[in-house]
């Protein structure tokens, strides 16, 4: 019977160690848990801070593009306006 019972004392033993252990295992595996989510919130908001500024510009883009339109349609009727006083010119030129 004493066999028996340092049989089981030697097996509740490792038992505790092994939870002992397993508790040790599990406190580092929630710290690294934690770790992992705290870098990964801080990639979502470096996401959202990205993804705020490549809106920003495109909308800056796309507003640039539209003064480059209208830039370029005043352009075209100054470059229209010339060639009629340039054919005004030319025609009272052969008038005279």
């Amino acid at each position: 019977m004493t066999g028996q019972l340092e049989n089981i004392e030697r097996k509740v033993q490792l038992l505790a160690e092994r939870l002992t252990a397993l508790r040790q295992e599990n406190a580092a595996l929630a710290q690294e848990n934690n770790k992992l989510n705290a870098g990964l919130q801080a990639q979502h908001e470096r996401i959202g801070e990205l993804t705020q500024r490549l809106s920003n510009t495109q909308r800056a883009l796309a507003q640039q593009r539209g003064d480059e339109t209208e830039s370029s349609q005043r352009l075209r009727n100054q470059i229209d306006q010339y060639i009629n006083d340039i054919d005004q010119c030319i025609a009272w030129l052969q008038n005279a």
